[in-house]
């Protein structure tokens, strides 16, 4: 191709590209057809001589995020930068807080995208998950149930996060006053039949959207593992527990294993897998192993995380 035709190319790229000139508009102007315009556009992005570049929008890879989405088959997946992560993709390990800040805003947009009126919104209790009603500005009118009991501090137990999600969307609350995890199957068959839980527990098989939390098996990072003795931590490390979501245990594959079905108060594994939408959450590091494992489980249709997690279950 010589220097005119060169030349001409150029011109034509810029004419589309940086002056919003139509194929048909360029065509008219050098006497071409707009099939041969076509064909010269075509050739400029072939040949490097025109570059384009998607920025991510705001906080979000948009790169790890597809590939998460094709990897796990997920319906919507959001790989999270905080503002201090390192230009690879890494995370500082003194800005914590500022990553779950991030992640839970991530999460709350999400809501805020696809929630309609009359969808009913079931709610985990975890700590990352607390964070995302300060994020939630409006919401169509919405239910908000809780599909698991109490655990850990009280602002960042379900009840707490139902109550201020249901402020927003303005629709009806249904908490469960119960701990996350009892003593015993008496004593859990025995709470699961007050009239209040009851009533919950009834919601359950119609909740249309779920966002839970990804606990990891080891001190700090899962309400489940805080609940128990450290014999009861011992036997189910035994077990081969890596993960929990809602308090059903998991394998490092995804297994679900039985550990302390009889024991938690919440939303059963079958009602859970119904669910069209199931939205998990998770930050941090030690995170990594136990959400490859809800991911492989099925259990979950969707996750926002953290970059480094998502790097790592991509691995």
């Amino acid at each position: 191709m010589g220097p005119d035709e060169l030349f001409q190319r150029a011109v034509i790229a810029r004419r589309y590209y940086l002056e919003g000139r139509t194929r048909i508009q360029i065509a008219e102007e050098f006497g071409i057809s707009r099939f041969k315009v076509a064909r010269m556009l075509d050739e400029a992005l072939e040949s490097g001589m025109v570059e384009i570049k998607i920025h991510n929008p705001g906080a979000i890879d948009v790169d790890l995020s597809t590939a998460l989405q094709r990897r796990y088959g997920l319906e919507h997946a959001y790989a999270v930068v905080c503002g201090s992560d390192n230009q690879d993709g890494s995370a500082d390990s003194d800005n914590t807080a500022e990553r779950v800040a991030a992640v839970a805003k991530a999460m709350a947009e999400l809501l805020q995208s696809i929630l309609r009126d009359g969808d009913v919104v079931g709610v985990d209790c975890g700590r990352t998950l607390a964070h995302i009603a300060d994020h939630l500005t409006t919401l169509p009118q919405c239910d908000v149930v809780q599909l698991t009991g109490m655990a850990g501090a009280i602002n960042h137990n379900g009840a707490d996060l139902v109550r201020r999600i249901s402020e927003v969307s303005g629709g009806r609350s249904w908490p469960m006053y119960a701990p996350l995890v009892v003593s015993d199957a008496r004593t859990a068959a025995s709470l699961a039949g007050t009239q209040q839980i009851q009533e919950t527990f009834d919601q359950h098989p119609k909740v249309s959207c779920a966002i839970v939390s990804v606990g990891a098996w080891t001190e700090g990072a899962s309400q489940v593992y805080g609940s128990l003795t450290s014999e009861e931590v011992r036997h189910l490390d035994a077990a081969g527990v890596c993960a929990e979501t809602c308090a059903l245990l998991l394998d490092s594959e995804g297994n679900r294993l039985a550990g302390l079905d009889d024991r938690r108060m919440g939303i059963d594994e079958a009602t859970l897998r119904a669910i069209p939408t199931v939205i998990a959450i998770a930050t941090g590091p030690e995170k990594i192993a136990a959400t490859r494992a809800v991911l492989q489980s099925g259990m979950v249709s969707s996750l926002v995380t953290d970059v480094d997690i998502a790097a790592a279950v991509l691995d």
